[in-house]
């Protein structure tokens, strides 16, 4: 299911608080700050969800106000930070509004690669934001030396589903940006309770990055690295012995996918497919039932 990465791999958290609608400007923060990450050796950088855009609360802009600040991932804003990741060699993450061919709006964040690649991923989970658009597939790529890694942004994590995904699709290294919508947001909180948990559920290390806090974890549920003060990068090295010597990985191996047919296709409601807590051994017999509704 995975093959261990041949290298260590440097990475940060980069935390910063990118104002709404001041692009140009959060463009520079992030060059910058891609350049202080080449000086400090790092290998990829992590910014916050929509750090080029600044956090945009979809549940309160119209539509066109999302549009105004809805950028191609193909325009200058990501292009300035594509030709710092080249420039620098540092592979670097950025989150925007994605203003798609079709019109559509996405909430997306790209993987800028120092060969020129450009990763996207658009965000599954946009629940309470109805202008922007649900992505429809998991993103997982080849950074270097045998890294291989996901993306998932915001409330992407919320979901145990997506990062059990992520590892078996062969991640080593899930990408957790987030962008906290208000002072008063408790998903932040949520986010550092439940990363750790699932590091430790499916064997990888966590990379968490938020417009004012950030996190690295080990794939033992350990926080290595977090932001205590100040406007600073988070920064740890990789061990890729600690994903192999992780329990999950064995775990992983032992799953029984014939039992988890709910989890693709199941609902809250109706009957549970477990076997009932009061069955008996004795004079007991199969039975099945069927319950039929006729159109009235």
């Amino acid at each position: 299911m995975f093959s261990l990465p041949a290298a260590p791999l440097r990475v940060a958290s980069i935390p910063f608080a990118a104002p709404c609608g001041e692009i140009e400007q959060n463009v520079a923060r992030v060059v910058a700050w891609i350049e202080r990450a080449a000086r400090e050796r790092i290998g990829l950088a992590v910014f916050p969800e929509a750090c080029l855009t600044g956090s945009v609360d979809g549940r309160r802009l119209g539509r066109a106000q999302m549009k105004a600040l809805a950028t191609s991932v193909d325009g200058g804003s990501v292009q300035a930070v594509a030709d710092a990741v080249e420039r620098t060699g540092v592979a670097a993450g950025v989150g925007l509004i994605e203003r798609a061919p079709d019109g559509g709006l996405y909430s997306s964040y790209v993987v800028c690669l120092p060969d020129g690649e450009r990763r996207v991923h658009r965000k599954l989970q946009t629940d309470g934001q109805p202008h922007i658009a649900s992505g429809d597939r998991f993103t997982v790529f080849d950074l270097q030396r045998g890294w291989r890694i996901a993306v998932l942004a915001g409330g992407d994590n919320y979901l145990v589903e997506n990062a059990r995904i992520a590892a078996l699709l062969g991640a080593g290294l899930l990408v957790s940006p987030h962008a906290r919508a208000d002072a008063t947001d408790e998903a932040n909180a949520w986010m550092r309770r439940t990363l750790p948990a699932r590091a430790l559920d499916n064997g990888l290390f966590v990379v968490y990055s938020d417009d004012g806090e950030g996190a690295i974890v080990d794939p033992s549920g350990h926080v290595v690295a977090q932001r205590a003060t100040g406007d600073e990068m988070i920064s740890a090295e990789l061990d890729p012995a600690l994903v192999g010597a992780s329990p999950a990985q064995r775990w992983l191996e032992t799953r029984r996918p014939e039992l988890y047919a709910r989890l693709a296709h199941g609902s809250r409601t109706g009957s549970p497919s477990v076997e009932p807590r009061n069955a008996g051994c004795r004079g007991a017999i199969a039975v099945s039932f069927a319950i039929v509704r006729r159109d009235r």
